[in-house]
């Protein structure tokens, strides 16, 4: 039988294998950061690395899980579930969200998550001009920025913030709400997005999307619409799904920092 043991940096080159294995991308610096605000799990078959799962927890009261993953040659025997029943296991938390492909929902499911909504990938070059209605986040805004953030989660995520100011691109402000973007391979990720309305959560995203290849994951219909009329068409979507009661202004969150961490 395969073994469970925690994940550490050393296994990422490992990690990347996997994720080429099921042909998902090579996100080195998305799986680095990962592991360095959440805690992963991962099966082996000898030295081999076959299954994989990151929770990322805020506080004790909701867990993010992500990185699900199972080699080819191992699937089916039941390994995916016992790694994730594992992970959430060891994060413990009353409230879990993920984000399910048609592949992992039924898994998913069987283990008491219910789909609460779906999220699109938009990807493409942003050709909606600056807003110049927001500016660059000071070191002065950080802790309001948190403290906004864990009001719309619905958790403190203050030590996902604490590693998140360094690994963003840039973080910008404008008056009722907040963005970020980062970097992952050949792109911009904008996320999170917190606004009081969708036009705030244009001029954010406007802002911060830089001039090149971009994506950003939405919910809104009228931002996505807004997405695809200016050069980020959708070319996926996702299931939204939680176990648990989540807290929180989700109508606030326009975009997540990943699908990974909600």
């Amino acid at each position: 039988m395969e073994t469970l043991r925690a994940l550490t940096a050393a296994d990422l080159p490992a990690c990347l294998d996997l994720a080429a294995d099921r042909d998902w991308p090579r996100e080195e610096a998305k799986w680095r950061f990962l592991l360095r605000v959440g805690s992963g799990f991962g099966a082996f078959d000898g030295e081999r690395l076959v299954g994989t799962a990151i929770v990322t927890r805020f506080g004790d009261i909701h867990t993010v899980l992500s990185m699900v993953l199972v080699a080819r040659s191992h699937g089916g025997r039941g390994l995916g579930r016992r790694v994730v029943a594992h992970a959430l296991a060891f994060a413990g938390t009353p409230v879990a969200s993920l984000c399910a492909t048609p592949l992992g929902r039924p898994l998913y499911e069987k283990l008491g998550f219910r789909e609460v909504g779906r999220l699109a990938g938009h990807f493409g070059v942003l050709t909606a001009p600056p807003s110049g209605a927001t500016r660059p986040a000071a070191r002065a805004d950080r802790a309001r920025l948190v403290a906004e953030d864990a009001e719309v989660f619905g958790a403190d995520r203050s030590a996902l913030w604490a590693e998140l100011f360094d690994f963003a691109h840039e973080v910008r402000v404008a008056e009722g709400g907040f963005a970020a973007s980062w970097r992952d391979t050949d792109r911009l990720v904008v996320g999170p997005v917190v606004a009081d309305s969708v036009e705030v959560a244009k001029a954010l995203i406007a802002d911060v999307a830089g001039a090149g290849p971009a994506r950003v994951d939405v919910a809104d219909p009228d931002l996505a619409a807004w997405l695809a009329a200016h050069g980020m068409p959708a070319r996926f979507d996702v299931a939204r799904m939680v176990r648990g009661e989540p807290a929180g202004a989700r109508d606030r969150l326009y975009a997540p920092v990943m699908q990974a961490l909600g």
